[in-house]
């Protein structure tokens, strides 16, 4: 399931082979570059994707004229995208007669759980960890190029770290789990990362350069463990600390307020070792 980040370098397709050999192509033929080959090639897909995502993101579902002003579509394509994912099920009417998701995204969303699959036993560390530490706790991998969330554990303490629960990747020069899968991939795959990193400053402590990010790679070679101060979110510091299952190399991470981090450090850091050491002993 694992991916590591994309490698460097062009990946050269059929159609491209065949325009740099100088074969001719049937007009109608496109020839596919990088540029096209990440750009949606069924517009109504397209369409129809932006208005799921517009109305799963909704607290209550929207009305027809919302998801319209949201998505920038054309009137009519609207509600001709509406009417459709009403029929096959994939959106609903509300008692508010707003627009939410149908039933039948429950079998994506089963499916999704089958296919997107977490190890029991990065499942159950990260539950040991947060009942542990009283920490929210979380594991986090490689998935299609990006770095996800994989498993999470709130903690039980008052007030405690909040850390989205969805799949989502991105900003993984800001995050503790990037930085850490960054330093321990190969060259080859951190030269990808960089070509692509925008490196967008989300606080005034994310590191916005290679060079720096570099320096910080041979800290986490060092020490075994990579840290995020502050550089994804103001007031949280995550620590991460990597870990071995299948082949596969994750990073367990705890998020704490800052403050508390600060007291607490050494104490959670040898809660993850411990747990760790535990999953070798079988």
């Amino acid at each position: 399931m694992q991916n590591p980040p994309p490698r460097a370098g062009p990946v050269m397709t059929p159609s491209e082979s065949d325009a740099n050999l100088g074969m001719e192509l049937p007009e109608n033929v496109a020839v596919e570059t990088e540029k096209t080959r990440n750009k949606p090639r069924v517009q109504s897909v397209s369409r129809a994707a932006s208005i799921l995502f517009c109305v799963a993101e909704s607290p209550s579902g929207l009305k027809a004229a919302e998801i319209r002003e949201r998505t920038g579509l054309p009137t009519q394509a609207t509600y001709h995208l509406l009417q459709s994912l009403e029929v096959i099920g994939l959106l609903r009417r509300s008692a508010e007669h707003n627009y939410v998701l149908g039933l039948r995204v429950g079998d994506l969303i089963d499916g999704f759980r089958e296919h997107f699959s977490c190890p029991e036993e990065l499942r159950s560390l990260v539950r040991r960890i947060a009942r542990r530490s009283g920490e929210t706790s979380y594991a986090s991998g490689w998935f299609d190029g990006d770095l996800v969330s994989l498993h999470l554990a709130l903690g039980s303490h008052p007030v405690r770290a909040a850390v989205a629960s969805r799949h989502l990747g991105g900003h993984v020069h800001a995050r503790a789990s990037g930085k850490l899968l960054l330093a321990l991939s190969d060259e080859a795959s951190r030269a990808a990362f960089f070509s692509s990193c925008d490196f967008e400053p989300l606080t005034e402590h994310t590191l916005t350069s290679e060079a720096a990010l570099r320096r910080e790679f041979e800290e986490i070679l060092r020490d075994g463990y990579a840290v995020d101060r502050e550089e994804y979110a103001i007031g949280l510091t995550c620590l991460a600390v990597p870990v071995s299952l299948g082949g596969d190399t994750y990073a367990i991470c705890v998020s704490v307020h800052t403050q508390r981090m600060a007291e607490r450090f050494d104490e959670v850091k040898e809660i993850i070792a411990d747990e760790i050491s535990k999953l070798r002993e079988f």
